[in-house]
C-alpha cells in the first residue's frame, strides 16, 4: 500500500522538553522530524502533536510545533495515544492512513502504532524519524512493528509518495529544501536537544596519556561543554564519529570555523580528528 496525502494524518509523539535529551543522537533525530513536518506541510497533510503527562514532562519542542501548519496537539497519561483516546477529533481519527513518528519507539510509539494497526488503521512507521535511549530496543520495536503488520518506512518515502507526481506545483520547493539539504538544525536549536551540564563544572580532554584540554561550564564555553558532554554520553570518548556528530551540532559555527582557524578552538579539535585520527579521553569536573 503507498501513502496518499489526501488521506493521511502525521502522529508525532510526545517530543517534549524534559523527553528529548535523553533519547541517543537526539538532534539529528529532531532535525529528521522537523524535515518530516515540513514535508507534511508542502503536501496539505495534518499533523498532530501528543504529549506525555506534560506538566511533568514540558510541552513539544517550540521548533516543531512552529514548523507544523496548525497542529492538533493532545495530552495524555497512558503509554498509546490509543488508549488515551486523545486522537477524537483529531484528523488521525477521521483519516484512514497515520505516519508516526516520535519517542521513545519501544514504548509510547510502539504502543500507539500497535493500537492502531488493531484498530484497523494503514500505519506507517518512520523509522529514520524514531527514536529511544538505548538503539536496541529501537531495533527491538521496529521489528515487533514490523511483524504485526506495521508498514516501515522512511522520510522520503513518505514524501515521495505524498508527492506522486514530479509534476506537482510544490516538487521545486521540497526538491530544493528538503531534498537536496540534509536535516539541520542551528547551534542554539540543536542545544535545546541536548543534557543539561548544570550539575558540571567543566571536562577534561586527554590524548595519550597528557591533559590536553579543559572545557569549562562558564559563558563563552558552556556551549562547547554541552556538546562534548553530549558526544561523551553517546559515544564513551570523542572518536572521529563522535568528531563528525560534533560538527554538524555545532551547526552554522562549524562553517565559520572552516573559515577562520583559531577562531573556535573546540570546533578545531573535532576537525582534526579525522586528520590525525585517534581520539580524546573525557574526565567529567563536577561543581
Amino acid at each position: 500500500m503507498l501513502m496518499h496525502a489526501d488521506n493521511c494524518t502525521l502522529l508525532v509523539v510526545d517530543v517534549q522538553d524534559k523527553l528529548v535529551p535523553a533519547i541517543a543522537e537526539a538532534p539529528r533525530l529532531v532535525a529528521a522530524m522537523k524535515w518530516l513536518i515540513d514535508a507534511a506541510r508542502m503536501n496539505g497533510v495534518p499533523v498532530v502533536l501528543s504529549e506525555q503527562y506534560p506538566q511533568g514532562l514540558g510541552h513539544t519542542l517550540p521548533l516543531l510545533r512552529n514548523t507544523a501548519a496548525e497542529p492538533s496537539v493532545v495530552d495524555k497519561t497512558t503509554f498509546s495515544c490509543v488508549a488515551a483516546d486523545c486522537l477524537k477529533g483529531t484528523p488521525a481519527e477521521t483519516r484512514s492512513q497515520v505516519v508516526v513518528c516520535g519517542i521513545e519507539a519501544h514504548v509510547c510509539v510502539l504502543q500507539t502504532v500497535l493500537e492502531l494497526r488493531a484498530a484497523g488503521k494503514e500505519v506507517f512507521l518512520v523509522s529514520d524519524a524514531i527514536g529511544s535511549r538505548n538503539r536496541d530496543d529501537k531495533a527491538a520495536a521496529l521489528a515487533r512493528a514490523a511483524a504485526a503488520g506495521v508498514q516501515i518506512v522512511t522520510r522520503e518515502m513518505a514524501l515521495f509518495e505524498w508527492m506522486r507526481d514530479s509534476r506537482v506545483p510544490h516538487f521545486r520547493e521540497a526538491s530544493k529544501q528538503l531534498l537536496q539539504q540534509p536535516p539541520a538544525l542551528s547551534f542554539q536549536e540543536a542545544l535545546s536537544c541536548l543534557p543539561r551540564i548544570d550539575q558540571l563544572g567543566g571536562m577534561q580532554l586527554w590524548r595519550e596519556g597528557k591533559l590536553e584540554a579543559i572545557i569549562e561550564n562558564r559563558p563563552g564555553q558552556a556551549g562547547s561543554l554541552a556538546v562534548y558532554h553530549a558526544l561523551f554520553r553517546d559515544f564513551g570518548a570523542i572518536t572521529p564519529k563522535a568528531a563528525r556528530l560534533g560538527q554538524w551540532l555545532y551547526g552554522e559555527h562549524a562553517e565559520d570555523a572552516r573559515k577562520h582557524p583559531g577562531k573556535h578552538p573546540n570546533i578545531d579539535r573535532l576537525f582534526s580528528l579525522e586528520v590525525l585520527g585517534g581520539g580524546y579521553g573525557v574526565r567529567l569536573m563536577p561543581h
